[in-house]
């Protein structure tokens, strides 16, 4: 107000003063600017986005006085249409019931044309309970739904409608019947192409058919699945986290797989129409399902060798790496050596361009291989049959000891590098001391004669990163 009272911030126009409100980031934020001036009190209703949460800094609200308010603002909304709409209650005090949960979603499918994110739980009287059911209207402007119910909440999406212009649905963490999922990806959503279904439990052991001429990206990992059956012309990425007895896969497309649960049958799991080379490839304790593939661009192994004779030997069989750029090795190499390991990974491939060793080995705890283990063989630690004449760089990570990182080191040295250009070693900090400045520099000595720049890192929880001379 200037000196005469006058209120010249009412003055402006209502698009400056919509602009003002929309920065404001929630609509209780908006609400209170009704203090102001009674101008200001409904100005806020129109509005195309609700976020509706506790800000972070604030005192958290009482959950009963959060959900009376999300009630109020949903019935004042003025706006026609909403670009966003965003629900995210406090923690603790309870949980949303599914009938308070109901007509909020009604709200979405009738205003929203944009995207909705709604995090919510049920009651803790319910988890577990079948009888919590949460029914899924259809919502035809959403685009982006993002579904977060932290808990154990019995998902059925409508049995008729269509979500028309849906491309990305993420579900989190609900039960629901195959044959629903299956109808709400293959026949309700004809444009979605992202798809992540997390932590999603199937009401029984079941089949789940997937099939969608939109979908590029799924990530899946729903439990209790029988049988998986995806048929998707267009899916590029594909992500499977979740034990499956028996799965059919079709996906001509298909550029990125990530296969990180530990069961990979090839009697059961098939990949039809998949084709022979792939830009990423990412693999848990299983790394038979490499043989699939005649190419990857980029391949992670988080590998694993249990104890014993037989263990190794079937890591030397399975473990034949196919033709690739990027190699990226995960791994605790607690029952066998670490260099042989390596040097097996190195052998099976000359074509990789750089190679990244993260070492999560327990040296302290580590026990002796039987002595007739194959890793304890001469021929196991064998560098003149290793040519790596694609090897630009080399980056070792020790989260333990560096001990196996430098063993390594000093045997790759020896092999034929005749390009490698940068060797970076990096080493956690509250898991070890880092190599002495004596040590660094008798590893630089040994790929002086070729001038390959070797680096030393240490690194903290906190991530940071700092470069020793």
């Amino acid at each position: 107000m200037d000196d005469d009272g006058e209120d010249r911030i009412s003055g402006l126009p209502d698009e400056l003063l919509h602009a003002i409100l929309a920065r404001l980031g929630s609509p209780g934020s908006a609400v209170r600017t009704g203090v102001l001036s009674r101008r200001w009190r409904h100005l806020w209703a129109p509005q195309p986005e609700l976020v509706l949460g506790f800000v972070l800094d604030a005192p958290r609200p009482p959950l009963p006085a959060f959900l009376e308010a999300v009630d109020a603002a949903l019935a004042a909304c003025a706006a026609p249409t909403l670009k966003r709409l965003c629900i995210l209650p406090p923690g603790g005090g309870g949980g949303v019931p599914a009938g308070r949960l109901e007509p909020w979603l009604r709200f979405a499918s009738e205003r929203v044309v944009g995207s909705i994110l709604l995090l919510v739980r049920p009651p803790p009287e319910t988890c577990g309970e079948e009888e919590a059911v949460l029914d899924l209207p259809a919502c035809e402007g959403v685009t982006t739904f993002d579904l977060s119910f932290e808990g154990d909440w019995r998902l059925r999406p409508a049995s008729a409608g269509i979500f028309r212009a849906l491309t990305v649905l993420r579900i989190l963490s609900c039960r629901i019947e195959a044959s629903e999922l299956a109808a709400l990806v293959s026949t309700h959503c004809p444009c979605l192409t992202d798809l992540m279904l997390t932590s999603i439990v199937l009401v029984s052991d079941s089949d789940l058919p997937i099939r969608s001429d939109s979908l590029r990206s799924l990530w899946f990992a729903v439990r209790k699945t029988r049988r998986l059956e995806i048929v998707a012309l267009r899916l590029e990425k594909l992500c499977v986290s979740a034990p499956i007895h028996e799965a059919r896969i079709s996906a001509p497309n298909l550029a990125e797989l990530e296969w990180s649960h530990p069961v990979y049958n090839p009697n059961c799991h098939h990949f039809d129409d998949v084709g022979c080379r792939l830009r990423k490839l990412e693999l848990g304790l299983n790394a038979s399902l490499m043989q699939q593939f005649d190419e990857v661009d980029e391949l992670k192994l988080a590998m694993f060798i249990p104890e014993g004779i037989a263990a190794y030997q079937n890591f030397l069989d399975e473990t034949n790496l196919p033709k690739c750029k990027i190699l990226t090795v995960s791994s605790g190499w607690d029952y066998h050596g670490l260099v042989p390991g390596m040097l097996h990974l190195l052998r099976s491939c000359s074509s990789m361009r750089k190679v990244f060793l993260l070492d999560y080995s327990d040296y302290a705890m580590r026990q002796p291989c039987v002595p007739a283990c194959p890793c304890l063989l001469e021929e196991s630690n064998r560098i003149d049959d290793i040519s790596l004449g694609s090897l630009e760089e080399v980056e070792i990570t020790s989260y333990t000891s560096y001990h196996g990182a430098l063993e390594f080191v000093e045997q790759l040295s020896r092999c034929n590098v005749p390009i490698l250009k940068k060797v970076v070693l990096k080493q956690k900090t509250d898991s070890a001391p880092p190599p002495t400045k004596e040590l660094c520099e008798k590893i630089r000595s040994m790929w002086q004669p070729n001038n390959i720049e070797v680096e030393y890192c240490v690194f903290s929880d906190r991530g940071e990163c700092v470069c020793i001379d």
